[in-house]
């Protein structure tokens, strides 16, 4: 992404790429969460923007130099003087500099907010690695559910759109890429699903989908599944064989074939971010798959062989 403005501060922020088309689209949480934040600024006009996709099994030469530490970096000045250059590599740090120096856009969290939202990714990391069938599975599975359920509770109880009011803030891009690897990763692995009865969450999350900031920084659903090899249960089976339509014009949907059968779908017109669908079904015995998506309409398509 690239938003350059000459009136106002440039940032660059370097994130982790994607390992499916090398892009800015970050499997990391903690590099989406500033992209994010960054993308809000930027949309305020507080900043001109540039992302950079940093290959973390070969990094460049010149990145570990100038900043020796893994993304996300903040990189900024105002009066591109390099002797006045901010480095920022700590996310402490990001929030402190982003809040002091672009102040226009109030993006401070609510203590309650920050409070309810704190152990819900923290939980889900033991339930993942927790083999199918093991008698703490079930347990973990209950404090996972009962940290979303916090969630929805207070999404409830306030009534505001976002976590800490009606407009986006560092706790909304803190938890939403979070909850979008428990929804993607959580299903692949576990066979999860973030409970329909949770109303209020799934409306929140429907917002956050909506919104350019996550859009343009959502990580492609392979990418977050890779993110999680190695940290899932030995000898673990995934639910399902993943099947993916290309990333191509806007298209990025991860389905599952009841029959596990592996298939490369290539790319259609319909530009439909996979954040926008309701259902997957494909049909016995063909290659006809019908998408049921939030704008109320029912896409169906002809598979390539």
């Amino acid at each position: 992404m690239d938003s350059i403005n000459p009136q106002v501060p440039s940032v660059a922020l370097f994130v982790t790429r994607s390992e499916i088309d090398f892009s800015h689209r970050s499997p990391s949480p903690i590099c989406q969460r500033w992209f994010m934040v960054l993308y809000l600024k930027s949309e305020a006009k507080e900043l001109a923007l540039t992302v950079y996709p940093v290959n973390m099994k070969n990094p460049e030469q010149e990145f570990k130099k100038a900043y020796n530490s893994n993304p996300p970096v903040v990189v900024f000045n105002e009066t591109n003087d390099k002797s006045s250059q901010v480095v920022l590599t700590d996310s402490r740090d990001i929030e402190v500099e982003i809040s002091k120096c672009f102040p226009v856009m109030n993006m401070n969290s609510l203590k309650e907010a920050e409070d309810v939202c704190s152990n819900v990714y923290i939980k889900f990391h033991p339930y993942l690695k927790s083999s199918t069938g093991d008698q703490q599975e079930q347990m973990k599975l209950r404090s996972l559910l009962t940290e979303l359920k916090r969630i929805n509770d207070y999404l409830e109880e306030t009534g505001s759109k976002f976590l800490s009011g009606n407009e986006m803030t560092f706790i909304d891009c803190d938890i939403m890429p979070k909850l979008q690897h428990i929804r993607i990763a959580g299903k692949y692995y576990k066979n999860l699903d973030i409970p329909n009865e949770l109303r209020a969450l799934w409306l929140y999350m429907e917002r956050c989908y909506q919104s350019k900031a996550f859009q343009e920084s959502c990580p492609f659903d392979q990418d977050i599944l890779m993110h999680y090899e190695g940290k899932v249960a030995p000898n673990h089976k995934p639910f399902g064989q993943l099947i993916t339509i290309d990333n191509h014009q806007g298209l990025n949907i991860t389905v599952y074939d009841e029959y596990e059968q592996k298939k490369r779908l290539g790319a259609y017109t319909a530009r439909i971010c996979h954040s926008q669908i309701l259902d997957v079904a494909i049909e016995s015995n063909s290659n006809i798959l019908h998408l049921a998506s939030k704008d109320y309409r029912v896409y169906t398509y002809q598979l390539p062989l």
